[in-house]
């Protein structure tokens, strides 16, 4: 496969993710990232008192703040549902097989091309992570910037279960592995790389087989890795789609 074709492949679609949110109205739950919505939040917007009927202009005013959270929170979540999906589409590319198998490069070149594409996705990963750190103080952002006056009380109800609603475990043992990964993947291009033309092709068992023991020993602990850590890395992205 050229290197070219997998380089746009990378961006030919997203992998849609769902997680671990609240149902918000008028969206389609296998395919969005949701933020709670304001109606399954127990009514935090105040409303007047049983014996007061709200005015027009007390009405607008609420609606105008359920507006402001709600699209404060959906803006979030689709960014992190665009990030996460990216991340996830290039993390597949470096999960094939083919990976695993020196006899699959065609020089020390192409070893350098994937060693960019692996630095591009850790960037990327990165980003994702930094994200979820921010994700409260970017809300305050986006809620200051929707030139609403939104009550600092209700404000603060509506962050906690946003901030409540995601999968915070699964969602930091996922950028654990993650990184565990790419570290992985990093120090098997560069065995690749001080070791180039040290194998024969593939034996019995589907594995190259290098012509050093030590060299045998030390690929096949890399693969056991890379091959552990991505499928306990798959398993948390599993979780945080059910």
């Amino acid at each position: 496969m050229k290197l070219l074709s997998i380089q746009i492949g990378f961006f030919s679609g997203l992998l849609a993710l769902s997680f671990a949110c609240s149902e918000a109205a008028a969206q389609d739950a296998k395919s969005k990232l949701k933020a709670p919505g304001v109606s399954a939040m127990g009514s935090p917007i105040p409303s007047p008192s049983a014996d007061q009927s709200p005015t027009e202009s007390e009405k607008r005013l609420i609606d105008a703040q359920k507006t402001a959270l709600q699209t404060a929170a959906n803006k979030l979540c689709e960014q992190i549902q665009v990030e996460e999906s990216d991340v996830y589409h290039r993390l597949s590319f470096f999960q094939k097989p083919t990976r695993l198998d020196p006899n699959s490069y065609a020089s020390v070149e192409e070893l350098n091309q994937w060693r960019s594409l692996l630095t591009e996705l850790k960037d990327r990963g990165d980003r994702v992570a930094g994200l979820y750190h921010d994700l409260g103080k970017d809300f305050d952002f986006e809620l200051k910037n929707s030139k609403v006056p939104v009550d600092p009380r209700i404000a603060s109800q509506f962050k906690s279960i946003l901030l409540g609603a995601f999968p915070w475990e699964t969602i930091n043992k996922k950028s654990s592995l993650f990184d565990q990964y790419v570290e992985a993947h990093r120090k098997l291009l560069d065995f690749y790389q001080q070791n180039w033309g040290a194998w024969q092709p593939a034996g019995k068992e589907g594995k190259p087989v290098f012509k050093a023991t030590a060299l045998n020993s030390t690929y096949n602990r890399l693969r056991e890795e890379i091959m552990s850590t991505g499928q306990q890395l798959n398993d948390q992205y599993t979780a945080m789609t059910n």
